[in-house]
């Protein structure tokens, strides 16, 4: 048997107990405070509460004024226990958008281990190895410990239980959520939401790849540079983001992808392995493309771009997928933590010819809600049906989108061939509502490893924002939070559309229509098995092109029977086409500003493209 130290891969870190050493001590009246501020927010604006105390049998408001009635009798409760028992309660609805964070001293602290662990199925087993390192980046496991070793005991625990043991204390919508999200947190956990790990070193036996049993040991460090990559979520409004795994995934990529963060602080473009096509800096942490011989594969990690820009993040998707081959896609929202709703949405829109109808989302009908829209110029299309919710009892407003459609209207259809989209139980929030529209809207395939996605179904607000809406109204009952604690809530919901028209996203997710479970494979081998389902798929779609000159008039189109054109919103000519190029005579095209000229197969739109003053065009803007 062997047995080994595990070197930590990062130099700059100190250790975990250092690290919490650093809790600040609080008044008894700062106490009192956190827990009231919490109560109010989820009593007033948390959007699921109603769905989480009906199908959890929960009632975390009950918690919360039980443990303020023990503060109030000044009942001796230390930092650490309060902190404790909020995240319990938060952590029981079951919704990674509502969480209790530690202060502000925990805020970019991720705990982490030098390696990861994925999971694979072995018929109805499930086994845990060491994942491989990224490609580009520096070996660090050089031992019998390393990439394709399979843990077999976690400090004496078989690796299955100590993951399900973890997985009982996680949020998650579903137990395929809370397993791969314990899976993550064997080796990296936030301390502001999770807490820090009840052990500093950890002892682990393996099976070496080439079958030898071995022992190690490490240490759980915390890397003193990471705060830099904390992003707050600022004013956006319009945010559905797992901030957690966002701050997560970023201690990944210092640890075992330096390289990316290097060139994209370089302002270079980023390619996240030697075959990556390049990316622009500003979303070098949400994309990864590639070529794989017919086909073309897209990762989409999060909805965000590092300067705050739609435009930014909308056009990069379209680039990528213009360098593509036309044979068909895979897009990749495994893992993805979501960002901003109107970034997934217009994405969508570029994938298909049909309109995109955005998700509306609601309020809770509740006086501080109403105040909060009646206070906010941006709140107003939501203001109407909550002061009727407030009269009739509803207990929602009105479902609400938050992408025009005069914004769709400007994406251009970007690919014309057929499409599978890959996701698993770590998709969550934006991820999971560009994971329903695309099969709300028929766009293609589903292809999951999981049953469904994480089912993050809300648009989720910080403390901060709500303090920021309310301010120039004296009478709100908003206070600062001590010490840099935070709060997070979800404040409105989101419902799907079309043939799920009014289904909840939160809970339930996208369930997948054809199952992959993940194989040894797939760990070891860049996901061979998982590509070459998603291929099979898309050799059973149908190619298409179609193409569009305006001077002179000129269509041509395969696997595409005809060719309508609308200028400036009216319908003005028709062609049959027969895969040869047609010529078209369209009234009024020259004196027209827009012309969408939209393609069909057997009465189904298929196809289209968008010209303005003449011209193509290509980008959204």
């Amino acid at each position: 048997m062997t047995a080994e130290t595990i070197p930590t891969p990062v130099a700059k870190s100190v250790a975990l107990t250092d690290a919490l050493a650093r809790v600040a001590l609080l008044s008894a009246d700062q106490k009192r405070l956190i827990v009231r501020q919490a109560l109010l927010v989820l009593e007033q604006h948390y959007v699921n509460l109603p769905l989480k105390v009906a199908r959890y049998g929960i009632n975390p408001v009950a918690r919360l004024r039980l443990l303020l009635t023990r503060l109030e009798r000044s009942e001796d409760i230390s930092e650490w226990e309060l902190h404790s028992e909020l995240i319990e309660i938060f952590n029981s609805v079951r919704d990674l958008h509502t969480r209790y964070a530690l202060p502000g001293v925990f805020e970019g602290d991720v705990a982490v281990l030098p390696f990861t662990v994925k999971a694979f199925a072995d018929g109805e087993r499930r086994r845990y190895l060491v994942a491989p390192e990224k490609e580009g980046a520096p070996p660090v496991l050089t031992g019998a410990f390393r990439p394709g070793a399979e843990i077999i005991r976690w400090n004496g625990v078989p690796m299955a239980r100590a993951v399900q043991q973890l997985a009982d204390r996680l949020p998650g919508a579903n137990p395929a959520a809370r397993h791969a999200r314990a899976v993550e947190k064997m080796t990296t956990r936030a301390l502001a939401f999770t807490g820090p790990p009840d052990e500093q070193q950890i002892l682990i036996d393996f099976a070496s790849p080439d079958g030898q049993a071995g022992t190690a040991r490490t240490s759980w460090t915390v890397p003193t540079d990471l705060i830099l990559l904390l992003q707050s979520l600022g004013d956006d409004t319009s945010l559905a983001i797992d901030q957690e795994a966002m701050l997560e995934s970023r201690a990944r990529t210092l640890l075992f992808a330096p390289h990316v963060l290097d060139q994209q602080a370089a302002g270079e473009p980023v390619r996240a392995a030697p075959d990556s096509l390049p990316v622009r800096p500003e979303v070098a942490t949400a994309f990864e493309a590639r070529v794989l011989g017919e086909f073309g594969y897209i990762r989409i990690r999060e909805f965000l771009s590092a300067d705050r820009s739609v435009e930014t993040f909308v056009n990069e998707f379209i680039k990528l997928l213009g360098r593509l081959p036309p044979g068909g896609v895979v897009i990749d929202v495994r893992g993805n933590r979501g960002g901003n709703i109107l970034m997934a949405e217009l994405s969508l829109q570029a994938l298909t010819a049909r309109r995109i109808e955005p998700m509306p989302a609601q309020f809770l009908s509740t006086p501080l809600n109403l105040r909060i829209c009646r206070n906010q110029r941006s709140m107003e299309p939501w203001l109407r049906s909550m002061e009727q919710a407030m009269e009739t009892g509803a207990p929602f407003s009105a479902g609400i989108p938050f992408t025009p459609a005069s914004r769709l209207a400007r994406v251009p259809q970007s690919y014309f061939g057929p499409s599978v989209l890959v996701t698993d139980a770590r998709c969550y929030s934006s991820g999971d509502v560009f994971a329903a529209g695309y099969q709300d809207h028929g766009i293609g395939d589903v292809l999951g490893v999981d049953d469904t996605t994480g089912a993050g179904g809300a648009n989720v607000w910080e403390f901060p924002l709500l303090m920021q809406l309310a301010s120039g109204d004296g009478d709100f009952p908003y206070r600062p939070l001590p010490e840099g604690v935070g709060l997070r809530v979800a404040i409105r919901r989101l419902l799907r559309v079309g043939p799920n028209a009014g289904v909840s996203v939160e809970d339930f997710g996208v369930r997948s229509e054809t199952i992959h479970p993940v194989t040894r494979d797939d760990i070891m081998h860049g996901d061979r098995d998982l590509l070459a389902a998603a291929f099979a798929l898309l050799r059973e779609g149908r190619r298409r092109e179609f193409e569009v000159t305006l001077d002179p008039v000129r269509v041509r189109g395969v696997n595409v029977d005809r060719a309508d054109f609308i200028t400036d919103g009216r319908p003005r000519a028709s062609v049959d086409l027969d895969g040869d190029t047609a010529e078209v005579t369209v009234p009024g095209l020259a004196q027209a500003r827009v012309v969408r000229v939209e393609g069909y197969a057997g009465g189904e739109l298929v196809a289209a493209r968008l010209f303005r003053d003449g011209r193509p065009v290509t980008l959204f803007g």
